[in-house]
């Protein structure tokens, strides 16, 4: 059984949290049940006086995004539809060439300033004059000019056809989205440099119903503001926290003691075991169902990832041998206590992309394990397994490669280890190493990392999003920096026209079909990527203070806080005791 602090422990090193570190403002006192609590997934805000989000590597998951900021759309995960919120409507020419965006009449900056279809433009043309923000790459690409023949018009002309534009990139698909600034506080400014805090002054500046009062490395604290477009303008209600906070807790077990003690209302990942302690220790403790598994479909399935480039997994027949020495099964039920599946593509089980999954069962059965197919693949690849119990080349080395996950994903750092014991099993001197952030994402961009356990955050809608991923412009040689977000050194002409189809054409298309069971039928007899489980996560919210979570019977939105669309959260939950 896992140990959970005591109330007074946890209330201590919650005062320390609040009280904040040297320089921290001072901000007035609100009371806790006016209060709601977020555990910052990241355990600490690495610089606390820079919110600008443009910033290479940049992520403002700590409040920013879902306090101060909104987005033009949101793509609701449950309801399956992109939702306007900054924008009432996107709409595509025939071509799919031409974006319109008419902007939401009555929009306004906290300042109560108008927000304009100029500051769409400007954002974008921000961006493209300044080639190494976030997202500058992307409307290079994609956008020739944009036109605003009046303020609550925005037409985006783009450079080739597009018909996910909106979602990949104003609507919130996975986690994050391009945020539009403020023009009259940025036309100013260098964008590179640029802070975009001061307090004082009211930075960072957003459209949202909060502003920054605090930020240290610990915490970040949001208070309401006194007034906000939507409620002026009849939109949606103002939000019923007075106060919203961000804060790091570190450990599951610290989460679990500061949930069950009421510090928390909602928090970052548990284990099975240790949620049921929490619910058991405060019944106010829920997660997305009642019963098993508890946890919802996240986005991302876990996938493990090769450099394809680097021996010995340069050759496919060593991959196809890897995949096959790899039981998912004993993945679930270690690393997710019961809570998921095993996965066999790079998709998420989503209704709307489970028609192409059914339609190349066939094709997915090439990933199912079969340890017995591993002597064949090793051997024909010319390598002999040892007395030693491990595979080598024909000079005598082994095949053996290190496996690294980003630290602080508990449900990565948890298979790691169970895939090395596999793997060593089957042959492979296998070995695991956790790193930080900044080093674990370095080695993947940069090749270093031979494999690499990570997240495979792509399609939601259809499967354009996450085989583009595998396409050869997404990757680099080893030891330059690639621009995909999962690079593999993975290369196919064959592949590379097939995803080039799709990305002209919507799912409807019968070409876009055809390309898509293409596309799979390569990535799953290449495997520069070896499906491991669907990411089923089990993120527990609180009740005493606050009602109205989303659940499996709830499901107004998914309940990933951390994400842009954590401002749905702030917006729709209630005091306990109102309902």
């Amino acid at each position: 059984m896992r140990r959970i602090l005591s109330s007074t422990t946890m209330a201590a090193a919650l005062t320390l949290l609040m009280l904040g570190g040297a320089g921290a403002q001072t901000i007035a006192e609100v009371p806790r049940e006016k209060t709601l609590i977020f555990e910052n997934i990241e355990g600490r805000v690495p610089i606390p006086d820079n919110m600008n989000p443009y910033i290479s590597g940049q992520n403002l998951d700590w409040g920013m995004w879902q306090a101060t900021q909104e987005s033009l759309f949101y793509y609701n995960l449950e309801s399956g539809k992109l939702e306007p919120w900054l924008a009432e409507s996107g709409t595509y020419s025939d071509d799919a060439k031409t974006v319109t965006i008419k902007v939401r009449k009555g929009a306004k900056w906290s300042d109560g300033v108008p927000f304009t279809s100029a500051d769409i433009a400007f954002t974008i043309d921000m961006l493209k004059a300044n080639k190494n923000l976030q997202y500058a790459a992307a409307m290079e690409r994609w956008v020739d000019k944009v036109e605003t023949p009046d303020a609550d018009t925005a037409v985006i002309k783009l450079t080739n056809a597009n018909p996910r534009f909106l979602l990949d990139y104003f609507g919130v698909r996975i986690w994050n989205t391009l945020l539009i600034a403020p023009k009259h506080i940025w036309e100013g400014v260098d964008p590179n440099t640029f802070t975009n805090f001061d307090l004082k002054k009211g930075l960072p500046l957003g459209t949202g119903p909060y502003r920054l009062v605090r930020s240290t490395e610990t915490e970040t604290v949001f208070d309401r503001l006194p007034n906000w477009w939507a409620a002026e303008t009849g939109f949606h209600a103002m939000p019923a926290p007075e106060r919203v906070i961000w804060t790091g807790v570190g450990t599951e077990d610290a989460r679990a003691a500061m949930g069950v003690n009421n510090q928390l209302d909602a928090m970052w990942i548990m284990g099975r075991s240790t949620f049921e302690i929490a619910r058991e220790r405060n019944p106010h403790i829920i997660g997305w169902s009642k019963g098993l598994p508890y946890a919802y479909l996240d986005a991302c399935p876990r996938s493990l990832f090769f450099n394809t480039s680097a021996a010995p997994l340069d050759k496919v027949a060593v991959r196809q041998a890897v995949n096959d020495a790899i039981n998912r099964d004993q993945l679930v039920k270690v690393a997710f206590e019961g809570m998921s599946e095993p996965s066999y593509s790079v998709f998420p089980t989503y209704s709307s992309l489970n028609e192409m999954l059914k339609r190349n069962e066939a094709t997915l059965e090439k990933l199912h394990s079969d340890p017995k197919a591993i002597e064949g693949l090793m051997q024909g690849a010319g390598f002999t397994r040892g007395g030693d119990g491990f595979w080598a080349d024909a000079s005598g080395k082994k095949a053996g490669f290190e496996i690294t996950a980003r630290s602080g994903e508990t449900d990565k750092l948890k298979m790691g280890p169970i895939i090395v014991a596999q793997l060593r099993k089957a042959g492979f001197d296998a070995s695991f190493r956790p790193a930080e952030s900044a080093i674990f994402y370095t080695d993947v961009s940069n090749g270093t990392a031979a494999a690499y356990i990570a997240d495979t955050c792509g399609s939601v809608q259809d499967g354009f999003a996450s085989f583009a991923q595998f396409r050869s412009s997404e990757s680099a040689p080893t030891g330059s920096a690639s621009s995909g977000s999962t690079p593999t050194r993975f290369a196919s002409n064959d592949y590379d026209a097939a995803v080039d189809t799709m990305a002209k054409l919507p799912a409807s298309d019968p070409a876009f079909t055809a390309a898509a069971d293409k596309a799979l039928a390569i990535l799953s007899q290449e495997v520069p990527v070896v499906p491991l489980v669907q990411a089923r996560l089990l993120t527990p919210f609180n009740t005493t203070y606050w009602t109205n979570w989303p659940t499996a019977e709830n499901n107004y939105v998914h309940p990933g806080h951390w994400w842009v669309t954590g401002n749905q959260l702030i917006l729709s939950v209630k005091p306990a005791g109102t309902n």
